[in-house]
């Protein structure tokens, strides 16, 4: 070991020396010594001492160079800021246009359709009209059935089997004339209806209408007033003709009122029109108007001078 310790002092007074008292002797001399070792300068330490105003520059550069990158990148968002909300700005004021374009689109064809409803609303009254107007046609022209009160006259021929007492169709035609005269709204011969195309005709032994056949007793039905329209075929020309005929020959005839009666509707093949071509020649056409009062004078003498032979 050495004899000399540390700090000049032997090692004899070292180790003999109470522990407490070289404690306290060395503890502060110690401190000292280590804190004078650290603040000695070095031949590095110049060196070290002239960088920290380097470094600061250098930060400060830096600290510039991001400020004034901040600056432009705000600068720049700022300009993006604006030119985003102009866009928008502008897209919003032609919203609000094409807004206001499809209000004004609106309005108008709000006006339209009402007006297209009125158009509606007034075909619709004149369809209802002309659908009205329609049916009553139909039903007085006899293509359409119809029910009511009216009458029935029943005719039958002589029971003596007399030539002059057969129903002919010149008979028919006269109480279909008589009834419209009294005021019948529609008339039926065996459930055929008349129209302004019917017309009872003579075939062979039978009598035909519509192209059906008819077969007696016969019956002509007519809607109408039951207070009045038997007493008004009564008085008419045609009624008178008739009873006298039937009274003179024997003939079955009878007149009753009906509270409810049924004509059906005439034939739909009716209403469709034979044409003759213009070098046709002069045969006529098949069908005849509705009857009226005035009977063909010749028909009403040779059926009158058949009945006399």
């Amino acid at each position: 070991m050495p004899d000399q310790i540390p700090g000049s002092e032997d090692l004899r007074a070292y180790v003999t020396k109470p522990l407490l008292d070289r404690i306290t002797d060395n503890a502060i001399d110690s401190d000292y010594m280590a804190a004078a070792a650290r603040r000695e300068p070095t031949a590095e330490e110049p060196t070290r001492r002239r960088r920290p105003g380097m470094w600061a520059m250098v930060v400060v550069g830096l600290f510039a160079l991001l400020a004034t990158t901040a600056a432009v990148q705000t600068s720049r968002n700022e300009d993006v800021r604006q030119t985003s909300r102009q866009v928008l700005v502008d897209r919003i004021e032609q919203r609000q246009d094409r807004i206001s374009d499809l209000h004004q689109q609106i309005s108008e064809l709000r006006e339209d359709n009402q007006s297209r409803e009125s158009a509606l609303n007034a075909l619709g009254l004149r369809a209802e009209s002309a659908s009205s107007t329609a049916a009553a046609t139909a039903e007085e022209t006899g293509f359409a059935p119809v029910t009511g009160s009216g009458i029935r006259i029943t005719i039958d021929n002589a029971a003596d089997g007399n030539e002059g007492g057969t129903v002919r169709d010149y008979d028919l035609a006269v109480i279909v004339n008589g009834l419209w005269q009294a005021g019948a709204t529609a008339v039926a011969v065996d459930g055929q209806r008349v129209t302004p195309r019917s017309g009872v005709i003579t075939s062979g032994a039978a009598l035909r209408m519509n192209d059906v056949s008819l077969s007696p007793p016969y019956e002509v039905s007519a809607i109408g007033d039951t207070r009045t329209l038997a007493a008004r075929f009564a008085e008419t020309v045609s009624g008178a003709m008739i009873h006298t005929t039937t009274q003179d020959y024997g003939m079955p005839y009878d007149v009753e009122n009906i509270d409810r009666l049924t004509l059906p509707a005439a034939p739909a093949d009716l209403l469709e029109l034979t044409h003759l071509g213009a070098k046709s020649d002069d045969k006529g056409t098949k069908g005849s108007e509705k009857p009226t009062d005035n009977t063909d004078e010749d028909s009403e003498e040779n059926s009158e001078g058949d009945r006399e032979e």
